[in-house]
């Protein structure tokens, strides 16, 4: 026959050993939630990054395809960057793109055009050249800066960081 003392130990657990378990759970749901949104804005980053780089890619392509200069004029502004065919005042070929995120955004567009001027415009041309220069993407709280980079005689576009 067992005891009083052994039942009363059986019966489950006390209301410290519950708080300290709640304590335990909250403190690693907030740990994990705060790194999730680190992890969620370096991608946004990243993404933005990569898609500007395929958008160039493709302007060079679409410039070589079709015999055809092509301009990506960039707004800092508006954290954005519009296609057009021919000159940079030509028609629209791709409406203005935003960033992914108002964190995110544009800066330091510079590209050396061929009267030697520098301005926020890029143009690939239908030889398969292009204005030399580069923009950077960056993050507001982040030290990160990827840098795209546009060569002039070639039009390769790469990406730094």
């Amino acid at each position: 026959m067992s005891s009083d003392k052994e039942q009363v130990a059986d019966m489950g657990m006390t209301l410290v050993e519950l708080l300290v378990g709640m304590v335990i759970v909250t403190i690693l749901a907030i740990s994990s939630v705060s790194g999730w949104t680190r992890y969620q804005r370096t991608v946004e980053h990243r993404g933005t990054a990569q898609e500007l780089v395929s958008a160039l890619r493709n302007a060079q392509q679409r410039s070589l395809a079709e015999a055809k200069a092509y301009c990506v004029a960039f707004s800092t502004s508006n954290r954005s960057y519009e296609l057009r065919k021919g000159s940079c005042t030509g028609t629209v070929a791709k409406p203005a793109t935003r960033t992914q995120s108002t964190r995110v955004s544009l800066a330091a567009p510079a590209f050396l055009q061929t009267d030697g001027s520098t301005t926020s415009n890029l143009s690939f041309f239908a030889r398969g050249s292009a204005t030399k220069g580069s923009v950077q993407v960056r993050r507001a709280g982040s030290a990160k800066t990827y840098t795209i980079t546009v060569e002039g005689l070639t039009g390769r576009v790469s990406l730094l960081g």
